[in-house]
């Protein structure tokens, strides 16, 4: 065998050994995604993972997303509905022309994300960072930004549909409400995600004092006791409640 022969041997050999990695990869890919599914059919929390991802990402609906790790990539025209994010990243990521309605942020990492254009309606954002991020021709309808690290933020104008608190005064609330509250945390459908209530169990005031804003601790308490006893509708953010609320009430 001589030169030439050898390398083109050598190169067939390194080429079907590509071939035959770049087929176990995918593979090991169809594995874990039908593994992720099947995980998330029987209720369980699958962590969403990815970065550089050169593909334009879409958004999502009616999910509770858990540790999210989201890197340098495109969500461009993407539309999230009804999602409540709690402890994750979503850093140096792109939402041009995005839009976000009825979305809890909560401890998320935001640093040095773009949202050029994009749309918030009835978003929390809770003990969020959010230095460095960009909010070129954002539109802001019922936005909370509570308790978070606003530093170098980019073309932010702040409205009167922009609510910054950094503080509050723990509510005064009947033991009756506080009952309500904490019974509520063994429903599932209500208080799964721990909308009203802390991991640890305790009445979440920061969310309450939202809804203290717009009704009467008395609307609350008899709303609650009727949610109780018939609500069939899973509840992802507090938005939820305040809709229902306003179905209640007919506002």
């Amino acid at each position: 065998m001589n030169f030439f022969q050898l390398i083109d041997s050598t190169y067939r050999i390194r080429y079907k050994e590509s071939i035959l990695l770049s087929r176990q990869k995918k593979k090991r890919k169809a594995k874990l995604k039908k593994k992720r599914q099947l995980k998330r059919k029987r209720g369980k929390n699958t962590p969403f993972t990815i970065a550089n991802c050169p593909k334009k990402l879409k958004g999502i609906q009616n999910r509770y997303e858990y540790k999210i790790n989201v890197h340098h990539c495109n969500f461009a025209n993407a539309t999230f509905n009804d999602v409540r994010y709690r402890s994750g990243h979503i850093t140096e990521s792109a939402f041009k022309q995005a839009i976000f309605t009825n979305i809890d942020f909560i401890t998320i990492n935001f640093k040095k994300a773009k949202f050029f254009n994009t749309i918030f309606e009835n978003v929390v954002f809770f003990s969020c960072n959010l230095t460095d991020v960009n909010f070129k021709n954002a539109h802001f309808k019922n936005v909370h930004f509570i308790n978070c690290k606003l530093k170098n933020l980019k073309f932010f104008n702040t409205t009167k549909e922009i609510h910054i608190i950094s503080k509050y005064q723990k509510p005064t609330i009947s033991s009756y409400l506080s009952y309500k509250i904490l019974f509520m945390k063994n429903i599932s459908k209500l208080e799964k995600y721990h909308i009203l209530t802390t991991t640890s169990g305790d009445i979440n005031y920061w969310m309450l004092n939202i809804l203290l804003t717009n009704f009467t601790e008395k609307q609350i308490s008899i709303f609650f006791s009727k949610l109780i006893l018939n609500n069939k509708q899973q509840f992802f953010t507090i938005n939820d409640y305040q809709r229902a609320l306003q179905k209640f009430y007919q506002i």
